[in-house]
């Protein structure tokens, strides 16, 4: 199965650690190794949702997968270690990496439902 095949996917990606914006591109080249990226939106920034850490940058990946959802879920969590994400200090994430839409099913309703998520969703539609 090619990864154009396989399942289609909306990740988030979000950074409020570091350089944020460095931090995204890494995090978007490492999904390219797995994920046949479409496309990915503007960048946002925002406050921090939970009100305990920095601001974010916010990202969205428009792709396509041949890994399963478990698979790819395990993946991001890699992915997630190997940029440096300490999840013992939950208020600085250097880099945090999830599937919101897999196959057109919300697989993470709180990012669905999140400013940040609906706001590059939006954009992304008047892009189109």
């Amino acid at each position: 199965m090619t990864a154009l095949s396989g399942h289609s996917i909306i990740i988030m990606l979000g950074s409020n650690a570091g350089n944020r914006r460095a931090n995204l591109d890494r995090a978007v080249d490492a999904l390219s190794r797995r994920v046949a990226i479409d496309s990915t939106s503007a960048d946002l920034d925002n406050p921090d949702i939970t009100g305990k850490g920095a601001d974010y940058l916010n990202r969205l990946v428009f792709g396509h997968t041949a890994l399963s959802p478990q698979l790819l879920d395990a993946y991001l969590k890699e992915i997630e270690t190997d940029l440096g994400r300490d999840r013992s200090h939950p208020g600085s994430v250097i880099i945090d990496i999830d599937t919101v839409i897999c196959d057109g099913t919300i697989v993470r309703p709180k990012e669905y439902d999140s400013a940040p998520f609906r706001a590059l969703l939006d954009s992304m539609r008047q892009r189109q």
